[in-house]
């Protein structure tokens, strides 16, 4: 079958013998892509790297932020031991002897020991919670036609596959006449449900687990032994009672002793009513947020409508503020969140999506009778440590592209961390110095150089450049993570490494590493989507395509054009969604906003009189979040986003290197 090609991306990415081309639509001029780029994976805090006896030495450079490494060198000086900093050049006077300075690149500095495990408990064993917030609003009784007979209750809970077992289903041919039965959206969640306590009594028997229903009022049936609670009419708008009721809740016993009573609860639930969401979030995390590593997985078939966080347009609030604010305090307690909507209704993803975004959580639009696939693979998604900050640092002649700051040193909060969490930079030269870099400089986790396992490492290609005779061969990089690991101690491990430089494009792209490429792409792509900034989007993806198929036209390079294949065949969905809404816009308004029209728009309104903004309330900034019609269009864009459209662009920012290339 012939493949309809992409205005921008090739058709399904399968052809690398022709480059990528533009869109002949509206030509636009975006800077060429290079390989300067870092990719970090953070399997490694599963376990701590050479331990390092004392603490951290840190340069006393003007916001410099460099920790002491194997590069480190002393000298003597005036009074004692001088560290020039490799970073800054800032010269250290230290109190270190030759033998404390850490020997290897990849060392970790124990900040404060754990005093009791915080998600295995004090037995030792994972004893988290999981909170499932269940939509029994009257939407939930909308059925889907399932083949055969399917004897509700026990006997219907889902197999690993997601399908409904029925009796003597074996016996019916591919085409033969037989009945079916209709399974509501609620009769599937209670099977996937009670399927997911089946499955925690043998995997794990003493994590805890509670249940809260919700509709236009909020059933909290906690574990089942306690009575249930009813929240209702304006209370649900209250957040601190709220709060403090889940805070109050009574401690869930292990499921191993609760999931008889619990089974039981969740097939007794009836649809009817609204969707009070967001109430039944802040009463959860209340809840979730007494262990660290917990878990809130929120289902929902509709629009939120009832209390705080109401997504419909009763509510002239800003929802993404709500939304945004409980994601952050999720990540402060070590919480993730993930969400699930269900096919066939519309929950406006766009914004719930944005708690399991920032919590390391899921996003999920699935059918209905995938619940269980979905439920399990959010419980298998463990959290290996909380309240991870990243502090990336640069040599003093690079800075950042496409962050926050243009200087060399970068903060992210990560928060929480999986085996799989991946977080990207860009870099270059910095305007004036003498260095031009035009590669990749870090290796990580899982890459091997030179046959030689890189577990401890981060990842890149090796090379920068000159241009001049006294510019460096090599530069430093180094990553700090702080964070928390499972049993509740913080330490800090810090990566340090030189790369060669070269002031040769050509020689840089020839060690071109798509496994730091593709995840760059992806996310940033996905990132600017989420922001509403299509044309940057669509750039990005398309110019950073254009280099790898530059170095992997060659027949000798097969393996890695299979790769580039994969990954931006994936990552080219996320592009087809933004030329959708784009070819939307044409047609609605005879043309496409622009990037650069909404930056012009921006410009226009400085020292002209802003829109007035409405007054603070409990989840609206002080300033106006909206300070000129350029930003407010990027918004809407990002308003009328569909669930599907939702779905694909938050998985493609959150897609690791193994992920694209399936």
């Amino acid at each position: 079958m012939k493949k309809e090609a992409h205005p921008g991306l090739p058709a399904d990415q399968t052809d690398s013998s022709q480059p990528p081309k533009q869109s002949s639509e509206g030509k636009r001029r975006f800077k060429k892509a290079d390989t300067n780029v870092v990719s970090v994976t953070l399997n490694t805090l599963k376990d701590p790297s050479n331990m390092h006896a004392g603490d951290a030495v840190k340069c006393g450079g003007t916001g410099c932020k460099a920790i002491m490494s194997y590069l480190s060198k002393l000298t003597a000086g005036m009074s004692g031991k001088v560290w020039v900093c490799e970073f800054c050049g800032c010269n250290n006077e230290v109190d270190v002897e030759d033998g404390e300075i850490p020997a290897v690149e990849d060392v970790t500095f124990l900040l404060e020991a754990g005093l009791s495990t915080e998600a295995a408990g004090p037995s030792g064993q994972d004893e988290s919670i999981v909170v499932f917030c269940i939509d029994v609003s009257g939407s939930m009784c909308v059925t889907t036609e399932v083949p055969g007979h399917v004897n509700f209750r026990r006997s219907a809970t889902l197999d690993a596959l997601g399908r409904f077992n029925r009796a003597g289903d074996d016996q019916y041919l591919p085409h033969q006449n037989r009945n079916v039965t209709n399974v509501s959206r609620l009769q599937a969640m209670q099977a996937a449900v009670d399927k997911q306590l089946e499955d925690l009594i043998k995997d794990h028997p003493n994590r805890r687990v509670a249940i809260i229903a919700f509709n236009n009022e909020l059933l909290v049936m906690g574990d089942g032994s306690t009575t249930d609670q009813t929240i209702a009419g304006s209370k649900l708008d209250k957040l601190e009672e709220l709060e403090k009721l889940g805070a109050e809740l009574t401690l869930p016993k292990p499921i191993k002793n609760t999931k008889q009573i619990l089974s039981n609860k969740v097939f007794d639930l009836e649809e009817g009513g609204a969707t009070a969401l967001g109430p039944s979030l802040v009463v959860a995390l209340g809840l979730a947020s007494r262990y660290s590593g917990s878990k809130i997985i929120l289902c929902t078939d509709g629009l939120a409508n009832v209390g705080l966080g109401r997504l419909d347009e009763s509510f002239t609030d800003d929802p993404a503020l709500f939304y945004e604010e409980m994601g952050e305090k999720a990540v402060e307690k070590g919480v993730s969140i993930s969400v699930i909507t269900i096919k066939g209704a519309e929950s406006k993803l766009v914004q719930l999506g944005k708690l399991a975004d920032l919590t390391s959580g899921q996003v999920n639009h699935v059918d209905p009778l995938r619940l269980t696939e979905e439920f399990s693979n959010i419980l298998a998604d463990r959290i290996i440590a909380t309240n991870v900050t990243a502090t990336f640092i640069l040599h003093k002649n690079l800075v950042f592209f496409d962050e926050d700051t243009e200087e060399n040193i970068i903060v992210k909060n990560i928060g929480n961390a999986k085996m799989d969490t991946e977080i990207t930079f860009k870099y270059g030269k910095k305007a004036g110095s003498s260095t031009s870099m035009t590669k990749e400089a870090f290796p990580a986790s899982g890459v091997q150089e030179d046959g030689q396992p890189n577990s401890q490492k981060l990842l890149t290609n090796p090379s920068a450049c000159l241009t001049s005779d006294t510019a460096p061969t090599e530069l430093p990089f180094q990553l700090q993570l702080e964070y928390t690991d499972t049993n509740g101690t913080k330490a800090l491990r810090v990566l340090t490494q030189k790369r060669p430089v070269t002031q040769s494009r050509n020689l840089a792209e020839q060690h071109l590493n798509l496994e730091v490429l593709g995840p760059y792409t992806a996310k940033t792509c996905a990132d600017l989507a989420l922001k509403g900034q299509f044309t940057q989007s669509r750039g990005v993806a398309l110019m950073n395509q254009r280099l790898a198929w530059r170095n992997t036209r060659d027949s000798e390079k097969s393996g890695e054009r299979k790769i580039y294949n994969k990954m931006f065949g994936k990552i080219s969905s996320v592009d087809h969604h933004v030329n959708y809404r784009q070819q939307a816009e044409r047609s609605r308004f005879g043309r496409s906003y622009s990037d650069d029209e909404e930056e012009k728009e921006d410009r226009s309104h400085k020292g002209k009189k802003q829109e007035s903004c409405p007054a603070p309330t409990m989840f609206r900034k002080e300033s106006c979040p909206v300070p000129a019609k350029g930003k407010a269009k990027a918004r809407k864009r990002t308003e009328e986003y569909s669930d599907d459209m939702a779905n694909d662009i938050y998985n493609m920012k959150h897609m690791s290197r193994g992920d694209l290339m399936k």
